[in-house]
């Protein structure tokens, strides 16, 4: 009898150190996500109970299969930062958690394929910063940080030491991505990763300058999969790259509403910016386009020659925008680059 009820209360321990989730099979699939504030998640929550309607897995706490890390940043000097461990994907992953990004509708997306059914896991890793600029600008949000990569600090003769505001959360996106990669293991069980995919929602702080933004983006592309490809090899021991060296990027467009302020900004400022988007998708190897331009944050208003805002505020999608942009990109992922799912 003593000996039976020694052998429960091992097992019993042996239950209580094992993961919180437990890995079906031994890979999980990871996706990124990287930008300023509509890829941090200030779309503000107007009905959480329309949000749980949508999606009843938040009434267990989450999507169970796709699971979320990492850390939205917002504000001036000093940075605040709202960081997330580990976790089931849930509301609450923006800016605060008053406000929701891309990752809630590109869980609901990819629960199609990553459920209990199936079997199979993702992750979802988030660093962005809100007003942030893939241009060398130090000022304002960028004050501690930009996305300049070191190809194109090297294009503009920039220095590109670890302390310098130059590539400063390229850095930072890239530490982020390393300390959630490392905690995998501990966290699911799964010991290999296979990296799906980056979502980038950026672009709303260099609307004015096209050229520089297609000369940096293209660097940009080039140097994140080259640097991820170098953090997947230290993860698996020089085994594999995870599949980062050809990574898939996702570039989603502004809105052609984004803040617009009389009746020409949709024509002459946003429609360029949304064309050249458009085109890096089709010019650079291995990324597709997102077209985010349909969900109009502001429109101007001819009756009353003022603006509507639709959004949260003039710069930002609102609730309801802000998921179905998460599922398109969830969808594109599946349908595009997994070729899980059909039309």
């Amino acid at each position: 009898m003593k000996q039976s009820i020694s052998i429960l209360m091992a097992a019993l321990l042996l239950l209580s150190m094992m993961p919180c989730v437990q890995a079906e099979n031994d890979t999980m699939d990871i996706y990124l996500i990287a930008g300023q504030s509509n890829a941090v998640g200030f779309s503000s929550v107007r009905s959480m109970k329309a949000i749980k309607e949508q999606m009843p897995e938040l009434a267990a706490g989450g999507f169970a299969h796709v699971h979320y890390a990492g850390s939205s940043r917002y504000g001036g000097i000093p940075v605040a930062s709202n960081e997330k461990a580990w976790g089931k994907a849930n509301t609450g992953c923006g800016a605060t958690g008053r406000y929701i990004g891309p990752e809630l509708g590109m869980a609901q997306s990819l629960s199609q394929y990553y459920n209990a059914e199936t079997g199979r896991h993702a992750g979802i890793i988030k660093f962005a910063h809100g007003g942030s600029s893939l241009l060398d600008i130090s000022s304002g949000e960028n004050a501690t940080g930009n996305w300049v990569s070191p190809s194109y600090a090297a294009y503009l003769n920039t220095s590109y030491a670890a302390d310098d505001i130059t590539g400063g959360y390229y850095r930072l996106f890239l530490a982020q991505v390393k300390k959630n990669i490392q905690q995998i293991k501990e966290y699911s069980g799964h010991t290999k990763i296979n990296l799906v995919g980056l979502y980038w929602m950026q672009g709303e702080t260099d609307i004015y300058d096209r050229k520089k933004y297609e000369i940096s983006f293209s660097y940009f592309a080039q140097d994140i999969r080259r640097d991820l490809a170098q953090i997947m090899l230290e993860f698996t021991g020089g085994e594999s790259d995870c599949g980062a060296s050809d990574m898939p990027i996702l570039i989603g467009a502004i809105s052609e509403g984004f803040a617009v302020y009389n009746s020409q900004t949709a024509k002459r400022v946003n429609r360029p910016f949304i064309e050249l988007q458009k085109s890096l998708a089709e010019t650079i190897e291995n990324c597709y386009f997102v077209d985010n331009s349909q969900f109009l944050i502001t429109k101007w208003n001819p009756e009353t020659n003022k603006v509507d805002i639709l959004g949260s505020d003039q710069y930002h999608w609102n609730q309801d925008d802000m998921i179905q942009i998460g599922k398109n990109v969830g969808d594109i992922f599946l349908k595009d680059v997994l070729k899980a799912t059909k039309e």
